[in-house]
């Protein structure tokens, strides 16, 4: 997992510590390319820079992988395809079948979680990294200088260019009784074998209510508790209400537009108070409140490095304050997923090295929210859309043949686009929304205009004919309203 900081320091500032580490330790060893930080933008970084020809190390805490592989994508995936099916199990009668449910074996879950964790982890596996000829340190580091750290238990390495990809941590509220009642977050919650009763979700984002599906579709009666008026804040706001109207006929509760003002706890229940003055009682109290970049440990100011309320302060070409040092993932402000951490790793790798610098551009990095129905998003939203005049094309999954063969006709296809059908933005809810977003983004990488996809042969029946037929629809639009749709049928009716 990725480095994570020690202690409560104010993630706003770095703290420089004494080097207590070093007695006996005389060892220095230099490299062209350091990462600070075994998850994903490490990896990267340190893998790339070995490919190119130049002696890499990767200083990890604990083990390779990052948050996705050990606290994040990998075992929330694995438990949101058991739940999944436990509720496909349980949902035989409206495709014609008798019904299964629970109650489910949660230990065998989770061990279940664990294999597939564990088959994935070989990719990141140390031996692997240092066949490719990378340096695998690992200990705790923090800088004793520029381009200079000190490794726990190695000694002292150095530089042309340190990669900080320490990654980022739970950011807990301080809600006066939390500590002392106890709670679960996405560091803790996978190594826990018990399904408690009822659990109550902090925070309504991807984090929270992918996991509150999971637990509810396995047994556990739960509520969400957001302090904003709605769930996913941020994202396209009516395919969040489409994945709320989901999750509320699955049965978790939602307690919107109000915050957790104090925990109590009862003789055999944990009670939640909110600022409404509800009092919501659980067994589990799961945080979900986002994430914060873990800094705190790593003595920045030492190698003259900057922060902006904890996050690495970082200009559009990943290079920090200080010089010869760079930061990508989780630890800089910005969208926080393991795709970005790759883009921007191959960014850092090119900027460090050539003279030709690349500018990150997050306007086509494509988001999804793993709830069923998924949430995927690329792009502008419609509010920013329709500021810049753009054109919506949509289409409805319940007027899709694929949907209503496979009995599922949740959600829709929105796509905005500008001047000659150029795509400024999607939104896809529904089944497999994630995958169904590629089309789009490909798109929009490669400048290919809307009605090009219309123009496209799509397999039927698909799911991904949704994107078509939204295509279709604009171009029937653009056709209707405009000249050479007039000639055309003039032409048509001519020929007929």
């Amino acid at each position: 997992m990725a480095q994570q900081p020690d202690g409560d320091a104010d993630p706003g500032r770095s703290v420089r510590h004494p080097s207590p580490h070093l007695t006996g330790l005389m060892t220095t060893s230099t490299y062209d390319l350091i990462a600070i930080g075994g998850g994903t933008a490490g990896l990267v970084s340190g893998a790339g820079a070995a490919y190119l020809g130049m002696r890499a190390a990767i200083v990890e805490k604990a083990a390779l992988g990052g948050d996705c592989l050990w606290t994040g994508c990998v075992p929330s995936k694995a438990l949101i395809a058991s739940a999944r099916a436990a509720h496909t199990a349980g949902s035989g009668a409206a495709l014609g079948l008798s019904t299964t449910s629970g109650p489910h074996d949660f230990p065998t879950v989770m061990a279940r979680m664990r294999a597939a964790r564990a088959k994935v982890a070989v990719h990141d596996d140390p031996e692997r990294f240092r066949a490719m000829g990378v340096d695998i340190h690992l200990g705790t580091a923090q800088f004793v200088g520029p381009r200079r750290i000190e490794v726990e238990g190695i000694g002292i390495l150095e530089a042309k260019r340190i990669v900080i990809a320490t990654g980022a941590t739970p950011s807990v509220p301080p809600i006066p009784g939390l500590a002392e009642a106890g709670y679960l977050t996405n560091e803790t919650a996978f190594e826990n074998d018990d399904l408690p009763p009822s659990i109550l979700m902090l925070g309504a984002g991807p984090v929270g209510l992918e996991l509150a599906q999971v637990y509810n579709r396995l047994g556990a009666a739960v509520t969400v508790l957001e302090m904003e008026a709605r769930i996913l804040p941020g994202e396209d706001s009516e395919a969040a209400d489409v994945v709320r109207t989901a999750l509320e006929a699955e049965g978790i509760r939602f307690v919107l537009g109000e915050r957790a003002e104090r925990v109590e706890v009862g003789s055999n229940k944990k009670i939640v108070v909110t600022s409404a003055g509800q009092r919501l009682s659980c067994d589990q109290i799961f945080v979900a409140t986002g994430r914060r970049p873990a800094t705190e440990s790593l003595a920045l100011d030492c190698g003259g490095v900057e922060t902006d309320q904890g996050a690495v302060r970082v200009n559009q070409k990943l290079a920090t304050t200080a010089k010869g040092v760079w930061a990508a993932g989780d630890v800089i402000a910005g969208p926080m997923f393991t795709h970005v951490a790759d883009y921007q790793a191959k960014a850092v790798l090119q900027n460090s090295i050539f003279p030709l610098k690349k500018r990150v551009d997050y306007s086509r990095i494509p988001r999804v929210t793993y709830t069923d129905p998924e949430l995927a998003q690329v792009g502008m939203g419609p509010e920013e859309a329709l500021a810049h005049g753009a054109t919506e094309s949509r289409y409805d999954f319940r007027d899709l043949d694929r949907a209503i063969t496979d009995g599922d006709m949740t959600g829709f296809v929105r796509i905005w686009t500008g001047k000659k059908g150029r795509i400024l933005g999607a939104t896809i809810v529904g089944s497999s929304a994630g995958e169904l977003i590629l089309p789009l983004v490909l798109a929009m990488e490669n400048d290919i205009s809307l009605p090009r996809i219309s123009q496209t042969v799509f397999p039927y029946p698909t799911r991904v004919e949704g994107v078509k037929r939204a295509a279709d629809a604009y171009r029937k639009a653009q056709l209707a309203d405009s000249p050479t749709g007039a000639l055309l049928r003039r032409v048509v009716s001519w020929l007929t």
